[in-house]
């Protein structure tokens, strides 16, 4: 029986990085049976390049009646059942991510480091203990298969996607103590202690705090304020060291 590899990565990549083409070229060459879904981005792209090359041992996966892309009508197709009590339709999708991994031999997964459908990808691999094959476009490389733990990529997603200020929160909360309830009560006190500023809807940092934040850009305006892993040790080393107490903060949030 053949081998199937699963082939997986991110909407936001709109071309096809030479070295994807040069491991593809291996699939087609070892004649696996790629399985493969129906979004835009690396889907799209796959499935293209497979046509062009004349390559057809392709399984299209889709939880539609119709597949929202098939490139060839010379490629097999299977549709995903999902139960009805899935109403989210991000979730709704990725059942037919789950079946490819519970399906394939392989993973191979081409990453922008942000998307959260690719991440949970690699990690659903991780835990079914499947073999992985893992590009990442932050510096067009590969990652070493030693290094495809669910630790690392947990790093990676973090680095490029930050993380919300609720998270922020619980992690304050598990490691310490009931410092802020809501994700407002943090934003505000950091504005209160001039590490941030708020410019109409969107928190910005201040000097000589931005290598704590990442700000979000939409069509060139900033968007959201994501937190670093850097603000997470910034923090903890103010409260542990008594500059900060749960005291003193609930005054300075309730005393404005």
């Amino acid at each position: 029986m053949k081998d199937k590899v699963f082939i997986s990565g991110s909407i936001s990549i709109r071309t096809l990085p030479e070295p994807v083409k040069n491991s593809l070229d291996n699939i087609i060459k070892k004649n696996m049976q790629i399985l493969i879904g129906d979004a835009e981005g690396i889907d799209t792209l796959v499935q293209k390049y497979c046509m062009i090359k004349k390559y057809f041992d392709i399984k299209v996966y889709t939880i539609k009646e119709s597949p929202r892309f098939k490139a060839d009508k010379n490629f097999d197709l299977k549709i995903v059942n999902v139960p009805n009590e899935i109403k989210k339709e991000r979730e709704r999708q990725q059942q037919k991510d789950i079946a490819m991994t519970k399906d394939c031999d392989y993973c191979f997964i081409i990453w922008d480091c942000k998307s959260k459908g690719s991440y949970a990808n690699i990690i659903r691999a991780i835990e079914y203990k499947k073999k992985i094959k893992l590009f990442i476009t932050d510096g067009n490389r590969f990652i070493e298969r030693k290094k495809i733990n669910k630790l690392n990529i947990e790093f990676i997603f973090r680095e490029h996607n930050g993380y919300t200020a609720s998270e922020i929160i619980t992690i304050l909360n598990e490691g310490l103590s009931d410092y802020f309830k809501r994700a407002q009560d943090l934003n505000k006190f950091l504005i209160k202690k001039s590490v941030l500023k708020k410019d109409g809807n969107v928190y910005l940092p201040k000097q000589p705090y931005t290598n704590l934040f990442i700000v979000e850009k939409f069509r060139g305006k900033n968007n959201n304020l994501r937190f670093k892993s850097e603000f997470i040790d910034w923090i903890e080393k103010e409260i542990k060291s008594n500059k900060l107490n749960k005291t003193y903060i609930q005054r300075e949030l309730f005393n404005t």
